[in-house]
């Protein structure tokens, strides 16, 4: 039985959102003291529907032997296992920009913050590139 998700029509965003998730406008480092390596969110922009993005989290999950929650908007992964920080888990929020552009945000729900960081970088990242949108800029077709 497969389940769908919905991303709710109430989460689209405003241009405030959209500013505040520019790494551009980010204005935070005047506030706060964190590194960049100790960033406990990624955030990845998709064409894809959000049903793919799901699908995607949750056979990441399998692989990585994570137990999965989800909710209107939202999909929870959590390990099994107990680390220095308790269980490792990540949330992500699916947020509609508009019906056919999402924006993705994994923020660290529990564990540690190392655990988190090569988690994204070994096994989140490679499972979602296929699913990322990049810009025509960032990725331009050869001559």
């Amino acid at each position: 039985m497969k389940s769908e998700l919905k991303v709710k029509q109430s989460e689209t965003l405003n241009v405030f959102h959209i500013i505040s998730l520019s790494e551009g406008f980010d204005l935070s480092p005047l506030f706060e003291e964190k590194k960049r390596e100790e960033k406990e969110e990624l955030r990845f922009a998709t064409t894809k529907p959000a049903s793919s993005v799901i699908s995607k989290l949750e056979d990441l999950a399998k692989s990585v032997k994570f137990s999965v929650r989800k909710s209107e908007s939202r999909v929870r992964l959590e390990g099994s296992e107990r680390g220095r920080k308790g269980k490792f888990s990540i949330e992500a929020e699916i947020f509609a920009m508009t019906p056919s552009f999402l924006v993705v945000e994994v923020k660290k729900d529990g564990g540690d913050t190392l655990e988190y960081n090569q988690f994204c970088s070994k096994e989140l990242r490679p499972a979602l590139k296929d699913i990322c949108w990049t810009s025509p800029a960032e990725n331009p077709t050869p001559a």
